[in-house]
């Protein structure tokens, strides 16, 4: 009896199990699969899985599994599989679902496929847990939130040709460099093709860093350089330290080949990147770490595809490695692909705090195939660091250079035993033997002469050991006081001396029959703040207030005002004494004395009106003293052979500028006195997906009489065609003239955003930008009075509209525009539109053209 009620019991629990799973089952079932792909059968995560014709379905899991619950037992469904990538895959299932687990197999595909969204509130990308905790501790983890830091660094930089095809190998240089290379073991890439060294060095350095406010510098210990390439060791040294590839990925956005590029890590990183996390971790640096790999939601945006290793919970999620490759969609000229490799330390400070510094930074440039008989050229930086002492700070004026070279960073620098010493790692055969190479190639005939072509064209100077013949823009000019003026000038290097620089000139005018000269003396008192006294005399042709112009010293634009119609020039006999000096990081201070001489060759009386209307020409006799700061800490700079300093690149913070200017009256027999102020602010703005401005905004104020030579006149072009930034390009030089005025020049480059949308367009890569020059003004009372004609021109009458005409203060002179650049990757044309002060002798409309080359 006891069996029948027990056998009953559980006959009952059982009938009373299937009976409620039929009733279930009548009402719904669970389609359950797996989602993967069809050649490697790896299973494909975050797919779309849906019931055809519905907005039933799910996500496949990490492991490409998915369940779907269907109400309708009765119906033949068809299950839709989509991922990007891949075609899309249906599968019918039959009436009542028999099938235990489905498997579906996606095919690669070409084009990408549609997106299909699935809605779930309960689901979200696993990835974005973990990114929200980078977000969380990224103060943290990153270095800037350190006091202070220092390492010890060794970067290795190469370049050579690979992809040599026969046609390349058939050019004659590229044959001379061959053949001198026959006695070496051949140099093969990873695929085992050759490859033509051209560029090898290794630095040494010490990297040091302080916050608040931030300051880096590097002082570079011993840096070896052998090169087919311009001969300027001194400035290539400090080029090629560590610190001009080292970026930090806890920013936004970073600074790469002169362009903005997105961190995997930004703030913003679900409207630029999408993410998959693999389901295991992974160990690196003895740390376990989450892999999330990345790629671009849009290809056009200059982003990474690749995978960045996340610490966990218990190293506070901080970024240990990134491996990634720019995405191949980015408008980004000549650069076939980019790989970068970073990794980083944890360092060990205050107890229990943990410093991520970075160890190991790798990076590999292919510039692409330009021509069918060219080949690739290949970039390749390899960092270590090492050495890591954390929040020690040294005194600040430590900080004051970006860039320092040691006295003896350029001494016995191919001492082998010393940087055997010194590498971290020991060179393989084929790199120990690229130094002696390159050196065999450099002296073939061809490779010298090509080398010294790109010098003249870096420098613009011919070099000749310690001297130099240049500036090569200034050996001819076409002008109306000249008509052909030649020039021939030099300068000295460091091959002269380590502490002095010399330079000069001598020209003629063949119309004038009158010479031109002038010399200049620097003696270099501390390199390491830059204090420099210099002197110099000239005597030359000059056209009244170009000084007003933003063209920073460039050669180029100032043999650029050497042309056309001078309307207002003058001689001038100038001496000067000048002192220069970094007074902290950042902060540069000029301070001159000059003794002028100026007789203009333009009627001109500096009180009242002509006698008699005959034009007279008052001669200028003056003393001046100038000072000017300027205070830039994005702006980075180093010294090249010459002893001048350039710059080299330049970070999201302003550049400012002020100077002032005044004539001490009866000081060596000075006639007359004036003063003038001048501010300024330029600036590079990045503003993300939208491109980037430059802007520079000046202005000035002259409240006192002063000369008509030294009052302002806003920079035009008298240059026709060709376009200039620092420029109003539709101004005719010296068209208007004030002593009070501000102006606004920007330019925003929309890098391919707009272009980039139009499908046919942009396989050309073109890149629109758009233009504003705004210049307010005014001429005060007392200095509208002064007798001024322009200089007539041969067999011209006196034209009033060559006249110089005051601003009204209520009328901004304002030119607007438009343009296209990265034409055939180097040629930019705009047109541009003048919207204010229209005569009938003004140029209202223009098309100009500029050549650059720009990644």
């Amino acid at each position: 009896m006891r069996f029948n009620l027990q056998s009953h019991f559980l006959l009952t629990i059982l009938l009373g199990w299937l009976f409620s799973f039929q009733v279930t089952f009548a009402q719904e079932f669970f389609i359950k699969g797996q989602v993967i792909d069809a050649k490697t059968n790896d299973p494909i995560p975050y797919a779309s899985v849906f019931i055809e014709g519905t907005t039933n379905g799910s996500l496949t899991d990490i492991n490409g599994l998915f369940t779907i619950k269907v109400k309708d037992v009765s119906a033949n469904n068809t299950i839709v599989a989509k991922f990007t990538g891949y075609e899309l895959c249906k599968k019918k299932i039959a009436k009542g679902g028999k099938e235990k687990k489905i498997i579906i197999k996606l095919k690669e595909s070409a084009t990408e496929l549609e997106e299909v969204v699935i809605k779930s509130r309960k689901w979200e990308n696993p990835a974005w847990a973990i990114l929200r905790n980078v977000q969380k501790y990224k103060n943290r983890n990153d270095v800037r939130d350190l006091k202070a830091y220092q390492y010890g660094s060794y970067t290795k930089t190469d370049i050579w040709v690979g992809n040599v095809n026969e046609n390349f190998k058939k050019k004659k240089v590229v044959k001379d460099i061959l053949d001198s290379y026959k006695t070496f073991e051949p140099i093969k890439d990873k695929n085992g093709k050759p490859i033509i060294p051209i560029f090898s060095s290794e630095t040494l350095s010490d990297v040091y860093y302080i916050r608040n406010p931030d300051a880096k510098t590097e002082v570079i210990k011993k840096s070896r350089i052998q090169s087919l390439g311009p001969d300027d060791d001194e400035m290539v040294s400090q080029i090629v330290g560590s610190s001009f590839v080292d970026f930090n990925l806890y920013q936004n956005s970073f600074s790469f080949l002169n362009k903005q590029f997105i961190s995997p890590i930004t703030s913003e990183w679900r409207n630029y990147y999408d993410y998959t996390l693999q389901p295991k971790k992974v160990e690196v640096q003895g740390v376990q770490c989450h892999k999330i790999e990345f790629e671009p939601r849009r290809e056009e945006d200059l982003a990474f595809k690749g995978a960045i290793f996340i610490a966990d919970s218990t190293h506070n999620y901080a970024l240990v490695k990134m491996d990634a490759i720019l995405g191949k969609g980015a408008n980004i000229n000549f650069i076939d692909s980019v790989h970068i490799d970073q990794e980083y330390l944890p360092v060990a400070y205050d107890d229990s705090k943990l410093a991520w510094l970075p160890q190991q930074q790798n990076f590999i440039i292919s510039i692409g195939k330009i021509a069918d008989r060219w080949a690739k050229v290949k970039l390749k930086i390899k960092i270590n660091n090492q050495d890591f002492i954390v929040n020690q700070p040294k005194s600040r004026i430590f900080y004051e250079q970006p860039t320092s070279l040691d006295p003896d960073a350029l001494i016995e620098t191919k001492d082998e035993a010393y940087w055997q010493q010194h590498r971290p790692n020991q060179l393989s055969n084929e790199e120990s033997q690229v130094y002696a190479m390159i050196d065999s190639a450099e002296a073939t005939p061809r490779v010298k002469l090509i080398s010294s072509v790109g010098d003249m064209i870096g420098s613009g100077h011919k070099k000749f050991g310690p001297i130099e013949l240049g500036p090569i823009p200034f050996l001819y000019a076409y002008n109306s006081v000249e008509k052909h003026r030649f020039q021939l000038g030099f300068q000295t290097n460091n091959e002269f001396s380590k502490k002095v620089a010399f330079s000069g000139f001598v020209g003629y005018g063949a119309k004038d029959k009158a010479w031109k000269y002038g010399a200049t003396a620097r003696f270099i008192l501390n390199r390491d703040s830059w204090s420099i006294l210099g002197v110099s005399y000239y005597n030359d042709l000059r056209r009244v207030s170009v000084n007003q112009a933003n063209f920073n010293s460039r050669p180029l634009f100032i043999a650029a005002l050497r042309w056309g119609d001078m309307r207002y020039p003058y001689m001038e006999k100038n001496a000067s004494v000048w002192y220069e000096r970094d007074l902290t990081r950042g902060l540069n201070i000029v301070g001159k004395f000059s003794h002028r001489i100026i007789d203009p060759l333009f009627p001109y009386k500096i009180d009242g009106s002509f006698e008699n209307n005959m034009p007279e020409y008052d001669r200028l006799i003056g003393s001046e003293i100038y000072i000017k700061l300027t205070y830039g800490l994005g702006h980075r700079y180093v010294a090249n052979r010459s002893h001048h300093r350039k710059l080299v690149a330049q970070d999201r913070r302003p550049r400012l500028t002020f100077d002032y200017t005044t004539g001490i009256p009866d000081l060596f027999g000075s006639n007359y006195s004036y003063h003038q102020i001048r501010v300024g602010i330029d600036q590079k703005v990045t503003l993300g997906k939208f491109g980037n401005t430059a802007y520079f905004l000046t202005g000035g104020y002259i409240p006192t009489k002063a000369p008509f030579p030294f009052l302002a006149m806003p920079f035009g072009n008298n240059v026709p065609i060709l376009y200039n930034k620092f420029a109003f390009n539709l101004m005719d030089l010296g068209e208007f003239v004030g002593d009070k005025w501000a102006s606004l020049q920007l330019m925003h480059r929309f890098e391919g955003n707009i272009l980039n949308r139009i499908p046919l367009i942009k396989k050309l890569g073109w890149r629109t930008v758009g233009i504003c020059n705004i210049m307010y003004g005014e001429l005060s009372s007392q200095n509208e009075n002064q007798a001024v004609q322009p200089q007539l021109l041969e067999g011209e009458t006196y034209d009033p509209n060559r006249q110089a005409k005051a601003l009204n203060s209520n009328t901004p002179y304002v030119e607007i525009g438009t343009g296209v650049e990265n034409i055939f990757k180097v040629l930019r044309v705009y047109t541009i539109w003048r919207t204010t002060y229209h005569t009938p002798s003004s140029r209202n409309f223009g098309v100009y053209c500029a050549f650059g080359l720009s990644f």
